[in-house]
């Protein structure tokens, strides 16, 4: 549970880190050309797209009327 602890005490250089992570990510993968290095980097970006972001899109068909 200390890594809980150190976790809440250094969050902002936590969510710092994770910001910069994404932003390299991102821009590696849009000025590559080839696949290779997004193939790497792409799982990363998926995994934080998925269990980290804050701007999850919402699927407006299954919103009630």
């Amino acid at each position: 549970m200390e890594w809980v602890k150190w976790i809440i005490a250094n969050w902002a250089d936590v969510a710092k880190i994770i910001a910069e992570v994404i932003g390299a990510a991102s821009v590696i993968i849009a000025i590559t050309p080839t696949l290779k290095d997004d193939n790497f980097w792409l799982p990363i970006v998926k995994f934080i797209g998925k269990y980290i972001a804050l701007n999850k899109k919402v699927d407006d068909t299954k919103r009630p009327k």
